[in-house]
């Protein structure tokens, strides 16, 4: 009898090639499909440094990532790693919802944005993308990983004639300012280009417009739970 495959080793052997939307280096960005949860959810525990033994509300379970496919399946998307010892695991998650919510109405925390870990707030005709999520291993990052996921998602809201996409980018860099400056200061001085934050000026820098500081919008201590809405108005659109 031959022996049982691994779940990694079946993850691997999934892949077809014609379901890679960009290639990297030992890498496939592609939707994510039913048998990534797992490991995608993995991911995200992760990238965020909480073991899987933790409790986290705000980490979305296998189970959530099955109804996200569920809902949009072409909203949703992994960066697997294509050989060597962790072939078939996924390095980098993206997870996005439409919505007809517009960019210019009063933002709302994530939690409530997004409706629930499962994306209830998702609605199919919506004319706008929204982030959710957007995630990448540590030992994988400065690998042009979140740079492929930002590219199929800009490709996305294209294929679909979307109005844009818009999300609130976390102020990941305002730990290091806490002690003398409140993060709306911080923030502004982000949009201004007067300090640079590791996410929301990397994200100005890929184009999208950084219109004003979010407080309170997630459980992240190190951005004082705010961000910056930012904002991608589709170039293409007809």
């Amino acid at each position: 009898m031959p022996a049982r495959k691994t779940d990694q080793t079946a993850l691997r052997d999934a892949l077809d090639p014609r379901d890679v939307l960009l290639s990297l280096p030992g890498i496939a960005v592609m939707n994510t499909q039913h048998w990534h949860a797992d490991s995608a959810a993995s991911a995200i525990r992760e990238a965020y440094n909480i073991p899987r033994d933790t409790a986290c509300a705000e980490c979305f379970a296998a189970a959530d990532i099955l109804a996200h496919i569920d809902r949009f399946a072409r909203g949703q998307f992994v960066a697997i790693r294509t050989s060597g010892p962790g072939a078939g695991q996924a390095v980098g998650v993206a997870a996005t919802m439409r919505t007809t919510r517009l960019p210019t109405a009063p933002a709302l925390p994530w939690s409530e944005a997004i409706g629930d870990s499962t994306l209830a707030a998702h609605e199919p005709e919506g004319d706008w993308l929204y982030g959710a999520e957007m995630a990448v291993r540590p030992d994988y990052r400065r690998k042009g990983i979140g740079t492929g996921l930002y590219r199929v998602r800009f490709d996305l809201a294209r294929s679909l004639n979307l109005r844009g996409w818009y999300a609130v980018g976390m102020l990941m860099g305002y730990h290091n300012y806490a002690d003398h400056m409140h993060v709306r200061e911080y923030g502004q001085k982000v949009i201004a280009r007067e300090i640079k934050d590791p996410t929301v000026t990397m994200q100005m820098n890929r184009g999208f417009r950084a219109v004003s500081v979010v407080t309170d919008y997630d459980d992240e201590p190190q951005a004082g739970d705010a961000g910056v809405l930012i904002v991608w108005e589709n170039p293409d659109r007809s």
